[in-house]
Formats: C-alpha cells, structure tokens, sequence
C-alpha cells in the first residue's frame, strides 16, 4: 500500500511521445507562477500522471530549476489528494506544471498557487463530466 503523501515513478508522466501528446492536445490554465496543461487520457494504469518542468530559456543555472522543480513537486506531493479524491478509475488525467515566471518565489506562494490550480482543475473536471 503506498502512503498518501508519496510521489512514486508510476505518477509521472514519461516518454516523449506521452508528453508530445499532452502538450499538443491539452488545454491549459494559468496561476501564475505556474501554467497547467492537462488531458483527459483513458490509457494510463494510474488516475493520474503529472509532469514538472522549468523552462531553462527563464532560468540558466540548473540549480535554480532544480530547486523550483524540487517546491513544486513538493506543493503537489502535500496536496494531491485533492485530485485523486476526484478521478474515477475508468477515466485518468494526465497534467503538466510549467514555471512561467521569471524570478524565484518561495515555497509558501508557490504550494498556494499549486492548491489554486488543483480547485480550478477540479471545476474544470467536473465541468466536463457533468
């Protein structure tokens, strides 16, 4: 059994083609530092499968990515039960979480901008389900 709070390699999202995919057909959302893709996609085994990325044209030094990438995977590994709760097994939802903006923010804003996303996914979703 996996504890509620893990983020195992079964979430995310790889493969070229996967990803290929989700940004040429997803639609997206923005809470700004972070832009939302996602895609309603029947032929994963997990709920749903995310994806962190920052740009390297916004931030030269890896280290700085890594430690945005680091807070946002953190936001959504603290918060994602809010989205599982809402998934049904026969439909899955793949979703990717892009840092648009051009300087560091804290942690704190950033896991609050995660929860904005997360409740605007969740209206969009059951939006389109109803």
């Amino acid at each position: 059994m996996q504890h509620p709070y893990s983020l195992l390699k079964e979430e995310r999202l790889t493969g070229e083609k996967n990803v290929k995919h989700l940004f040429e057909d997803g639609k997206s959302l923005i809470a700004f530092p972070l832009r939302i893709v996602f895609l309603s996609d029947s032929n994963q085994k997990e709920p749903i499968k995310v994806l962190f990325s920052v740009p390297k044209r916004r931030f030269k030094r890896a280290n700085k990515r890594n430690l945005l990438r680091r807070r946002m995977k953190e936001a959504y590994r603290i918060n994602k039960q809010l989205l599982h709760d809402a998934v049904k097994q026969p439909s899955s939802q793949v979703v990717a979480f892009t840092y648009i903006a051009n300087e560091l923010y804290p942690y704190k804003m950033i896991e609050k901008k995660m929860q904005e996303a997360m409740h605007a996914l969740l209206f969009i979703w059951a939006k389109n389900s109803a």
